[in-house]
This record gives C-alpha cells, structure tokens and sequence, in this order.
C-alpha cells in the first residue's frame, strides 16, 4: 500500500504544478496567479488526498472551460 502521505510529498506536487502549467499554456490565457500559487492554494484547503486531486481536477476543468468561453466571443 502507497503511504497515505506521498501526496504531499514535493515530487508529487511537482507533477500537480506541472498538469497546471499545462492546462494553463494549452488554454493560452494570461493569469492572475502563476501555476505554483494555485497549486499552492489548493494544497492549503485539501485534509486528504481525494480532495486535493479533487481540488486539482476542478481547476484544470475550470480553466480548459473558461478559455472555451473567453474565446468563442
């Protein structure tokens, strides 16, 4: 069994900010807040692992959504 803490482990979320930069840079929006600060926030909130990747999932979506939006104007 995986121990239960590895997600907060750099290396892991070193791979969390690296999806998030991509998402980012696919999207080709500027942001407020670079991908390490989001990370960073949604660490912060997260008491498990489920809900940080649950945390991560959402604002990967919310930004491949948002670029979506922003350019069909």
């Amino acid at each position: 069994m995986a121990d239960e803490n590895s997600w907060r482990t750099n290396t892991f979320r070193q791979s969390v900010v690296a999806k998030i930069d991509e998402a980012i840079r696919q999207s080709g929006m500027n942001t407020s807040r670079n991908s390490i600060e989001m990370e960073n926030h949604v660490f912060q909130k997260a008491k498990s692992k489920e809900e940080y990747l649950g945390f991560v999932a959402r604002l990967i979506l919310h930004v491949r959504e948002l670029s979506k939006y922003l350019y069909n104007f």
